[in-house]
């Protein structure tokens, strides 16, 4: 039976993968068309395993198997991917928790606790800013600001989900947070920790805290060959200086922050003009929570400083550090020994739904390795045997929570 969820778990990815395609590239973003193929499928998916199937008001996708009791064991993960992205993020934990609580109930029959497997509406950030709006929904956190928000295309996060067929407006059921007991996520680990270290299984620990926006410098336009250097209020060289001071800022501080400024973009982008501004995102992560506001001065301290240019600054809805369940990590730890699966504790860089659930409900998450570490990329892998380790542990956590 193992090796034929096992085969059912991969067929799965490569399916959903491809609801992605879009020419050369894949990219499922949500509410668009490659979204609602998704939704579709994983729909087909959880009534052929006998999942009772419902949508809450953003999209978030549910699949349920009544329990004796009313509280709620939440699995799943998110069905959004970033643009060029792989078929592992997000898609692995809702494939093998379909796989796995439909499996259980065969094997089983009705659960104590109600088991419910989430397809969330979004997380990842690449269409419009914030990210997480699926879970933030969820636990009550999704702000009027965040339904403003809008895509490169001018479409705001309010449009686009009236645009795919939700009204926001109390359109179906949806779980209650109170209801809601504990969530348990089956990730890949997004980098090369696991591999390199050799264990099987990474038991998630905590989750680092994520401050992210951008920055826009304005300076003043002017042409490249006739004004001197000495003249010159060229935004691209101040961002250059600030992206330098504040990388230089987190090197103090070891491995316990990382700085990112991974999106530029030059006004007018011309190579013989000196630009009239230029904006930069930035991503900066930590599990402490006074790194993160230190890091949020110094952006802020910007618009303090009297050095001719403008400043213009747009922060996302912050992400606090995380910390999972202590009992969850200790029936993880059983768990694993039972099955002979060599595992390392460990704390998440990367930022996942799990963190905003572990704010209202006891949460834990499971990783697998990422081949070289890998992820958010076409190159993102996951072997077949790491997948089944993940997807057993995934198995025998429900099974004591949800069964016994």
């Amino acid at each position: 039976m193992y090796n034929e969820e096992l085969k059912w778990i991969e067929n799965g990815l490569d399916r959903l993968h491809e609801t992605g395609k879009m020419g050369s590239l894949h990219w499922r973003a949500t509410y668009t068309e490659e979204d609602q193929k998704a939704r579709k499928l994983l729909e087909q998916w959880m009534r052929e395993k006998d999942l009772e199937v419902f949508y809450d008001d953003v999209g978030n996708l549910f699949g349920k198997i009544e329990g004796e009791q009313d509280k709620i064991v939440l699995t799943g993960s998110h069905r959004d991917t970033v643009k060029n992205g792989g078929k592992y993020d997000g898609a692995l934990g809702i494939i093998c928790a379909i796989a796995a609580a439909s499996s259980l109930y065969a094997e089983l029959g009705k659960p104590k606790k109600s088991v419910e497997v989430v397809a969330f509406c979004e997380e990842e950030g690449s269409r419009f800013l914030s990210g997480y709006l699926g879970s933030r929904y969820l636990v009550g956190q999704l702000s009027e600001n965040a339904m403003q928000e809008r895509d490169a295309n001018g479409i705001t996060v309010s449009e686009a989900l009236q645009h795919a067929g939700f009204s926001g407006k109390g359109m179906q059921k949806s779980p209650q947070m109170q209801d809601i007991e504990r969530f348990i996520e089956l990730h890949i680990e997004q980098g090369g920790v696991l591999e390199q270290s050799g264990e099987q299984v990474g038991l998630v620990t905590s989750i680092v805290g994520l401050l992210i926006g951008k920055i826009t410098i304005e300076g003043h336009q002017n042409h490249a060959g006739t004004t001197p250097m000495h003249l010159r209020k060229d935004p691209v060289t101040r961002a250059a200086q600030f992206i330098t001071e504040m990388n230089q800022w987190a090197m103090t501080y070891g491995e316990a922050v990382t700085c990112t400024f991974g999106e530029i973009q030059v006004f007018p982008n011309k190579s013989n003009v000196i630009a009239g501004s230029v904006s930069l995102s930035f991503d900066i992560r930590s599990t402490s929570p006074a790194i993160l506001q230190e890091a949020q001065t110094r952006i802020k301290n910007l618009q303090q400083q009297k050095d001719g240019f403008r400043y213009t600054l747009e922060f996302a809805a912050p992400d606090a550090p995380a910390q999972m369940d202590g009992d969850g990590l200790r029936l993880l730890e059983e768990a694993a020994k039972s099955l002979h699966l060599s595992y390392r504790k460990m704390h998440s860089g990367a930022g996942h739904d799990s963190q905003i659930l572990a704010q209202k409900t006891k949460t834990n998450m499971i990783f697998i390795p990422s081949v070289g570490g890998i992820s958010h990329s076409p190159e993102e892998y996951s072997k077949p045997e790491d997948i089944g380790h993940g997807y057993l542990l995934l198995k025998a956590f429900l099974r004591e929570i949800a069964w016994t």
